[in-house]
């Protein structure tokens, strides 16, 4: 099976997106089943091909500007269809943000929106990670239920119990909550901050926010942060904590989950499907209070965040990205 992927973005996007392009990308150029061809943007593609398999930790597959013309199907894992022309496509669809919360600028508006909208008209199958985003595919852009099937994501293996190895200097022997994600409005982050002031601040308790966004003074800011690094600010937290109204599957729950941190999510969009019972929800999410009861309860409760812990890795075991590459080789055969 020859299979073409769109890469266009694949070496400058930091989202969870380009994570999980990575992790099923190496995995299908184990799979002899499968020939692979990356398509980007450039010139000249093959100067791209050193940098892309360093990623991928392989260099079995080619490069491209343009599909195959003996591609018998084209991945298309970005939401939008950018490479126009495939005999067939198949479409990996995260969320229905642009629609959800659509831009105030008319021009802006139509720009975010039309790649989804030609994916819709365009895709032979759409392949949804969650089922609350095959839920909004469908509400926003009349995609028939039939045309769709479900693959959740997955932790990478980086991510499991145990004592950080290392911290940053500014968390050294200090307790402290973790935000990984953007601050964009929709994350509810605001929320959050304006919790934990009102909570945890006084107490001695830091908030710890990985973001490559601009964050108040008296939050501790990371950026740049490695997997293993990730791993540890996860295994030292108090708890990890994810205000998000809105997710399509929500990867920082399901790492922190696989490392045993306490979590305390909003119970909202895909997070109750990804946490299952192994996280403390807080059911008004764009609350001030609810968060600061919620905060309060982790940090003083012992025995909420051993079980937590303890129930953590055994709901992430339920994710494998092995499993998920093997369901979406099966949809770009034609199968499920």
């Amino acid at each position: 099976m020859h299979v073409a992927v769109d890469a266009h973005n694949l070496l400058t996007d930091r989202r969870g997106i380009a994570v999980y392009l990575r992790a099923v990308l190496s995995r299908m150029l184990k799979d002899d089943r499968c020939e692979l061809t990356l398509l980007v943007r450039q010139l000249l593609p093959t100067l791209r091909k050193r940098a892309l398999a360093d990623q991928l930790g392989s260099d079995a597959f080619s490069v491209s500007a343009r599909i195959p013309v003996d591609a018998g199907v084209v991945w298309h894992p970005w939401n939008g269809t950018f490479f126009r022309g495939a005999a067939r496509n198949v479409v990996t669809m995260h969320d229905a943000v642009p629609f959800a919360f659509p831009a105030a600028g008319a021009q802006k508006r139509r720009s975010q929106q039309e790649p989804f909208e030609v994916s819709a008209a365009t895709a032979d199958r759409i392949i949804a990670d969650s089922h609350f985003t095959k839920g909004e595919i469908e509400k926003y852009l009349r995609v028939e239920p039939q045309r769709m099937v479900v693959v959740p994501l997955a932790a990478g293996a980086v991510f499991s119990p145990g004592k950080p190895q290392a911290l940053p200097d500014e968390l050294r022997g200090r307790r402290y909550i973790l935000y990984v994600g953007t601050l964009e409005g929709r994350k509810n982050v605001q929320t959050l901050i304006a919790a934990w002031r009102r909570s945890l601040a006084a107490r001695g308790i830091a908030l710890a926010i990985v973001s490559a966004d601009e964050v108040p003074s008296d939050v501790v800011a990371l950026r740049d942060v490695t997997p293993d690094r990730f791993r540890d600010l996860y295994r030292g937290a108090l708890c990890f904590a994810f205000p998000s109204l809105y997710e399509g599957f929500g990867l920082p729950p399901l790492e922190a989950l696989s490392c045993g941190t306490p979590a305390v999510v909003s119970r909202a969009a895909s997070l109750p499907e990804v946490c299952g019972d192994a996280a403390h929800y807080v059911d008004e999410p764009g609350s001030t209070e609810a968060w600061e009861l919620a905060l309060n309860t982790i940090a003083s409760s012992e025995k909420l965040r051993q079980e937590l812990s303890r129930l953590g890795p055994l709901q992430a075991m339920q994710f494998s990205w092995d499993r998920t590459t093997q369901a979406t080789l099966d949809v770009l055969a034609g199968g499920a």
